[in-house]
């Protein structure tokens, strides 16, 4: 009699051995603290902040990968992997410092490095899981060159001051930078690097309609945790002085910020590649990206007003920083709900003119309020495009086009202009239809413009032709196999 053998599961793979190498990091880093090495970088809550980011971050490769998006995993393998060197160099640079070795320095200068990569690879998870094209969108490509550079720099011109004492910490007395002006130009491209996903998968998601409004909008939110990371650091630079906050404190503060925004994008990643589109959990997402920011704010402006260079008496400082947490609070919770409500409420667009008054053109407007016009049905009320449509008649609604013809429709059609019609019939703007199949907007023009021509859509009529060909790909979708 044989024993049966059970499969592993997938989840027991990479972010076990994450979890064992991040552990054995966290417990190399204390014994070093026990004895009285490394100042901040031996704190727990710093070393165990990223060893929960990084099994985090392994569990949503894994499950990527599982669901097909094999980019976004591989991205998302790859911040795990950048958040365990981070704790690998920390216990190497402890290590070298405390034993005096001449290789301290340059282990220093590359722990000093290593939260760069995580930060890039955060929107890139994220930016990925809604993609369904396979190549690479110049956005990312610019993304890694950029922030690459801003490493190998960082690491090259940035060394810590002599002699060691334990590490340094977030202090600017704490380091010499040599070649200031070019150190500082990397970090304005960095910083402009870390805000071009954001603004593009913002301007997708607000373009589009239903669940890709959705998916994108959860994406986008995911975007905007690498740059609030960076506000939060300049903030704790803004705490350090005036504010005198003690640095080993805003430098702990700062791995624990690295670690929650790198959960928060791969928790968003996984959710915008399974399709996000409850209400609920788009509300949390963008809920938590919009609070963040406003407490960032709060807190800020709360650090300016307490300096101890600052007029203001303690009443009056409680009193303004009371306020404003209100004000900004209050209206980023109510502005979060509006923006998740937008984003996963159906479109409701006024009935078109047969001489194309609302007609969308086929460039689409850049905000991608012409993209999804709606056409109005016998009945006199508005069809929504991405709703497949009831045939009743002998006609598909509003299109023109005989019932049971679906097929033959598209079928000259190619395999790249079958994709972008998919796109467009869930309710994907041509900036949405580009950030999915990873294409300019002038090639989503081209293509819906070839496939109007196909599919015999002229302007004018009585509905919009993005309208009609999504009614003619809805109808071909549910013919019969």
């Amino acid at each position: 009699m044989t024993a049966s053998v059970r499969p592993v599961p997938a989840l027991l793979g990479p972010p076990v051995v994450t979890g064992a190498a991040a552990g054995a990091c966290v417990a190399a880093l204390a014994a070093l603290g026990a004895a009285g090495h490394g100042g901040f970088a031996t704190e727990p809550a710093g070393a165990l902040a990223l060893a929960v980011a990084a099994v985090a971050a392994a569990v949503a490769a894994s499950r990527l990968a599982r669901s097909g998006h094999r980019a976004a995993g591989r991205l998302a393998t790859g911040l795990a992997a950048s958040l365990l060197a981070y704790l690998g160099l920390a216990v190497l640079a402890v290590a070298a410092v405390a034993a005096g070795h001449r290789w301290a320095g340059p282990a220093v200068a590359a722990w000093n490095s290593a939260w760069i990569p995580p930060l890039a690879l955060m929107p890139l998870t994220a930016s990925a899981a809604v993609r369904t094209g396979a190549a690479t969108p110049r956005t990312h490509r610019y993304v890694v060159l950029v922030l690459g550079a801003a490493t190998l720099v960082n690491a090259l011109l940035t060394t810590a001051t002599d002699p060691f004492d334990g590490l340094p910490t977030i202090a600017g007395e704490s380091w010499r930078t040599a070649l200031a002006p070019v150190g500082a130009a990397v970090t304005l491209l960095g910083v402009a690097a870390l805000l071009l996903l954001p603004l593009t998968l913002w301007r997708a998601a607000l373009g589009s309609h239903h669940t890709v409004r959705a998916r994108l909008g959860v994406a986008a939110a995911a975007t905007t945790a690498a740059p609030l990371t960076v506000v939060f650091c300049l903030l704790l630079a803004v705490a350090r002085a005036p504010g005198d906050v003690e640095p080993s404190l805003g430098s702990v503060a700062f791995l624990v910020a690295l670690s929650g925004a790198a959960v928060f994008a791969a928790v968003c990643a996984v959710t915008a590649a399974r399709g996000a589109t409850e209400p609920r959990r788009v509300g949390t997402v963008v809920r938590a990206a919009g609070l963040a920011a406003a407490a960032l704010l709060v807190v800020g402006v709360g650090t300016l007003v307490a300096a101890p260079g600052s007029s203001l008496g303690p009443t009056a400082v409680a009193l303004v920083v009371s306020a404003l947490t209100v004000v900004v609070g209050g209206g980023a919770w109510a502005g979060t709900g509006r923006l998740a409500a937008l984003l996963t409420a159906a479109p409701t667009v006024p009935p078109v003119t047969p001489h194309g008054g609302a007609e969308g053109t086929e460039a689409g407007s850049a905000a991608g309020t012409a993209d999804v016009a709606e056409p109005a049905d016998p009945a006199g009320g508005a069809v929504e495009a991405t709703v497949p449509p009831e045939v009743s008649g002998a006609e598909l609604p509003g299109t023109g086009v005989p019932a049971g013809t679906g097929p033959a429709s598209v079928g000259g059609l190619t395999a790249r202009e079958r994709e972008v019609l998919a796109a467009l019939a869930e309710g994907a703007s041509n900036a949405g239809i580009a950030a999915q199949l990873v294409v300019s907007e002038r090639t989503v023009d081209a293509h819906l413009r070839a496939v109007f021509v196909k599919l015999g859509l002229t302007p004018g009529g009585d509905t919009n032709r993005r309208v009609r060909a999504a009614r003619i790909w809805l109808e071909h979708t549910r013919q019969p196999r």
